[in-house]
């Protein structure tokens, strides 16, 4: 078989059986650019969910060929769990309305579902991009991604973006237990948690994403998405009986410091990402000047 033969023939594999859901949050200006490019990527389905947006969203993406669930504001986790209910396709991905999916890369972690039941998430790197329209790839974050390795070292190894799941998989994760949290922020880092428990995750390097530096919620509210995490950590170890090193109250502080002084930069707002880091340095002189020598900007 040729190389436009087996491109073709993963083509169409996708194009039959992948939905994306979009939960949207007055996303006008973005949402047009996530729908191409997921029916670029072979979906479908594109469920919208317009989660209480005020700007025109849901007619936005109407005209750009998304189906449009309107709902009250609710929060990211319930508009995805809308846009899963309404979808027949036998794997999903969760797209933020800011993000784009590589549609070559999505075609290889279907496939990689295809030749292995077993998974529940296959997920590449991601493409991070500035405001400014420049992109840098991310390496693999860690791996193997596991329960475990998610809650020992603290944090998802990607944006929801990244990966493609399996919808029997993510229904089976929504009926374990313990009861799932489904807070505000870190719905995703808590969603993946779960799918970890009723399946393997699969990790490439190639990129399947391409993932908005400049931050939505979690960086406006930094500490609270920090916050949440931590609660999710500590509910789903305690669950499991796993001990894990939670993050002090400064750490939180800091780390917080860190992500919005990310989200600053990558926007161009270099002078603000400058006094971030500064009031950043000044909470711990030590750790920061420590962290300064190695990778200070992993992301959390």
């Amino acid at each position: 078989m040729s190389n436009e033969d087996t491109d073709s023939s993963v083509e169409g594999l996708v194009s039959g059986t992948l939905a994306v859901v979009i939960p949207a949050f007055r996303a006008r200006a973005t949402i047009g650019t996530a729908i191409s490019s997921a029916f670029a990527s072979g979906a479908r389905e594109v469920i919208v969910v317009d989660d209480g947006s005020d700007d025109g969203t849901d007619v936005a993406a109407e005209q750009a060929g998304a189906v449009c669930i309107r709902q009250k504001n609710s929060g990211a986790a319930q508009a995805r769990s809308a846009g899963a209910r309404a979808v027949s396709a036998k794997y999903i991905v969760f797209l933020d309305a800011d993000d784009q999916l590589i549609p070559d890369g999505v075609r290889r972690s279907v496939e990689a579902m295809e030749q292995d039941s077993q998974l529940a998430v296959a997920a590449g790197t991601v493409v991070g991009l500035t405001t400014q329209g420049a992109e840098r790839q991310f390496p693999v974050r860690f791996s193997p991604v596991t329960t475990e390795t998610l809650l020992t070292v603290g944090h998802g190894p990607w944006p929801p973006c990244a990966a493609v799941v399996r919808r029997s998989a993510y229904e089976e994760s929504q009926e374990i237990l313990p009861a799932a949290l489904k807070p505000r922020f870190a719905e995703d880092y808590e969603m993946l948690i779960r799918l970890s428990m009723v399946g393997g995750i699969d990790v490439r390097s190639d990129p399947t994403c391409r993932y908005s530096l400049a931050g939505g919620k979690s960086v406006v509210s930094a500490i609270d998405a920090i916050e949440s995490k931590e609660d999710i950590r500590r509910h789903y170890a305690s669950h499991l009986g796993l001990k894990i090193q939670e993050m002090s109250p400064k750490d939180r502080e800091m780390a917080a410091l860190v992500r919005v002084a990310r989200a600053q930069w990558s926007s161009g707002k270099r002078l603000s990402a400058g006094i971030t880091i500064l009031a950043w340095i000044l909470k711990d002189p030590g750790t920061a000047l420590k962290k300064l020598k190695g990778r200070p900007w992993k992301r959390n």
